[in-house]
């Protein structure tokens, strides 16, 4: 099953490259769709699957169909369509087909939407706890935050989702955000001072590039790019194949590989839809959320290793090896601003399974 999943996966990412070639602001797809193998059955896909006929929506937010998660949304629905013996009819939405991340939140507690995926951050308005998985330095590496988004701590949180009408299905990833700047090469927290840096609009995120001694500010990701090049801003942090899509690497010479901050997706399901489906159903979409996180996850670690041989080709500064246990220790303290609010319980669940 996934080495089938994975062989898409190498075609999208080569889509994906020539895409992030394309003008800031103007994607454009100049590739053909690839041609999709559905994954081999598990064992629930395998059996029969009974139930009432409806059509369902899987919605990717604001993410396009040539992105890690389009492609795997797309994976998850001709896995439905294939094993649901004719019960479902799963129709994929990307690229705020539907609207945008916040009101497909909005619609999955309504039951308009059925399926939805977005950031962690689009969830958090209802579960504020779901932003554990971003404290900074909070994974020693990128298997230690991938076993997390499946252990403890996600199904604590994917209970809570439950009592806000939501169904919790799968953590997917956008990556480790990695630091670019256009002042010098960062290899230590030091480097950092004076720097005035991009974060997200987050308490924590503030107070860790803050304490690194980086002069911080809120701008919007369409406003970045030309913030950048006009010097507004002189560094920000965004995974590898965001950097290269949104070509940063044009104004941004320096990039280093911090591992700062993990930054999961997240898909749930309408409960109301949940609720009208047969055991052997609800069985075939949690089956078919498993096939899809395999296949976001191998087209992400594609896209990534795209996205650095494109840096390295532009020339950029790479630094690989920063000292993050200095990083670390400086960003510490700012975990309190979210264990005084939320306690420490799923922070400790996290770090018992490192």
């Amino acid at each position: 099953m996934k080495k089938k999943v994975i062989a898409f996966g190498l075609a999208l990412s080569m889509a994906l490259t020539m895409t992030a070639c394309t003008s800031i602001g103007t994607p454009v797809d100049i590739t053909p769709e690839p041609e999709r193998e559905v994954p081999d059955p598990g064992p629930v896909a395998s059996g029969e699957i009974t139930g009432d006929h409806f059509s369902m929506s899987l919605f990717c937010g604001s993410m396009a169909e040539n992105t890690p998660a389009g492609g795997a949304t797309a994976v998850m629905a001709d896995y439905i369509n294939e094993y649901s013996d004719g019960t479902i009819e799963a129709l994929a939405f990307y690229d705020t087909a539907l609207g945008d991340a916040t009101s497909m939140v909005q619609g999955l507690q309504q039951g308009t939407i059925d399926i939805g995926i977005a950031g962690t951050s689009y969830f958090s308005n209802l579960v504020p706890e779901i932003d554990v998985f971003q404290l900074p330095f909070l994974f020693s590496d990128l298997e230690s935050a991938r076993a997390a988004t499946e252990g403890p701590a996600a199904e604590a949180i994917h209970a809570m989702f439950e009592d806000n009408g939501i169904i919790g299905l799968s953590f997917w990833e956008n990556g480790f955000r990695e630091l670019t700047n256009n002042v010098r090469p960062i290899t230590k927290p030091e480097d950092m001072e004076g720097i005035k840096m991009r974060t997200l609009a987050s308490d924590v995120q503030i107070a860790t590039w803050e304490a690194m001694g980086a002069l911080t500010t809120s701008i919007d990701a369409s406003e970045l790019y030309t913030a950048l090049q006009q010097n507004t801003v002189n560094a920000q942090d965004n995974p590898l194949h965001e950097i290269v899509s949104r070509k940063f690497y044009e104004v941004q010479p320096y990039v280093t590989l911090t591992d700062a901050v993990y930054t999961p997706l997240y898909m749930g399901m309408s409960k109301m839809t949940w609720d009208r489906l047969s055991d052997s159903q609800k069985a075939l979409i949690r089956e078919a959320a498993d096939v899809a996180r395999d296949a976001q996850l191998a087209l992400v670690d594609e896209a990534q290793a795209s996205a650095m041989q494109t840096l390295v080709d532009n020339g950029c500064e790479v630094v690989e090896n920063p000292d993050k246990a200095a990083f670390k220790e400086r960003a510490m303290p700012s975990w309190s601003i979210f264990t005084d609010v939320y306690g420490t319980e799923l922070v400790d669940m996290i770090q018992n399974a490192q």
